[in-house]
């Protein structure tokens, strides 16, 4: 059996990289690190650059360059293939097109339709009973949200943009704040400011989203990333911001911990990992501030390699053997 990941680079792995395809060569597999910004076509199949990884070799290591000779693979001779990666912005059109397409002979993990349309801030409103998220305003309209603001002052306010990652440019806005409305400008892409100076317009579309969501007070006492696999918590580990941040996350200073995870829960996890199930998406990692849900982190979520750190166990293994028996499962039906 063969799979494809699919990463940035394959000169420097990441914790998920090195961890599941371990797990996987454990179990027999044979293990491709490809390129995902070099999806390319050979009359319509599908193919990448890539290393296979010798299933003798000495395990992978995060950090690390994957060691052996770069060929190219067609995805329609792998059994599974794995995104762990988001294409670069500037190809990423062509690319999910060619994915997808490819999908439709090719089993993959989380699927491409998924992983287009709902690892974004966006999907929190259908994936989550209203209970679970916080309010949130979302435009490109900087007028729109800065009117919101303005209704309720009073508040603590987070703004966002609905489609980045690893904390980018999240902004804690305060009651009254001085550079509240700055903020929201720059959110939205300072169209007011552009459109004068490129006299009235001329410049184009200039606008930009972003995500106006009142602050949720059970933050403050830290974030909980939950990993999920075919719908059943795997592992899990809590987040302290640094002190001198708002955010949690790890890219950003946050540190990892060992925590308790109540039954309410992985009750909430499970019920999203199981929503997820019927669009495609077999893994997913779940910020939680209980009983919020921060963001849904769909493309290579971190938190196997932390919550190891944090209690001292790789719960990779897991994770492979739940992907195995679902898409063997799938197979047979």
């Amino acid at each position: 059996m063969r799979l494809l990941i699919l990463v940035n680079s394959i000169d420097c792995i990441d914790e998920n990289h090195a961890l599941l395809s371990n797990a996987f060569r454990r179990v027999g597999y044979e293990v491709i690190l490809g390129e995902i910004n070099a999806i390319s076509a050979n009359d319509y199949r599908y193919l990448t650059r890539g290393v296979l990884v010798p299933r003798n070799s000495e395990p992978l290591h995060p950090g690390a360059a994957v060691v052996g000779t770069r060929e190219t693979y067609f995805l329609d001779e792998c059994q599974l293939v794995w995104v762990m990666a988001l294409p670069q912005e500037h190809v990423a059109r062509d690319v999910w097109q060619m994915l997808w397409l490819a999908s439709l002979h090719t089993p993959f993990v989380n699927s491409i339709e998924g992983l287009v349309f709902m690892n974004t801030k966006h999907s929190l409103g259908y994936v989550l009973p209203k209970e679970n998220r916080a309010f949130s305003y979302i435009s490109s309209d900087f007028s729109l949200l800065w009117e919101r603001y303005q209704q309720s002052s009073d508040q603590w306010w987070v703004a966002k943009p609905p489609n980045s990652a690893y904390g980018l440019n999240v902004f804690l806005l305060p009651p009254n704040g001085p550079n509240v409305r700055t903020i929201l400008q720059c959110l939205t892409g300072n169209a007011v400011t552009q459109d004068e100076i490129g006299w009235a317009g001329a410049g184009g579309f200039k606008p930009e989203y972003a995500i106006l969501q009142q602050f949720i007070p059970e933050v403050a006492k830290g974030e909980k990333r939950v990993v999920v696999a075919c719908g059943k918590v795997v592992a899990w580990h809590g987040r302290h911001a640094h002190p001198d941040d708002h955010r949690s996350n790890i890219s950003q200073g946050g540190k990892s911990i060992a925590v308790d995870l109540h039954s309410n829960e992985i009750r909430l996890a499970e019920l999203i990992g199981q929503k997820l199930m019927a669009h495609g998406i077999s893994f997913v990692g779940i910020d939680i501030a209980y009983p919020y849900v921060i963001e849904l982190n769909l493309a290579s979520p971190g938190g196997l390699y932390d919550a190891a750190a944090a209690f001292g166990i790789d719960h990779s293994d897991q994770v492979v053997e739940l992907i195995i028996a679902h898409f063997k499962k799938r197979r047979s039906l």
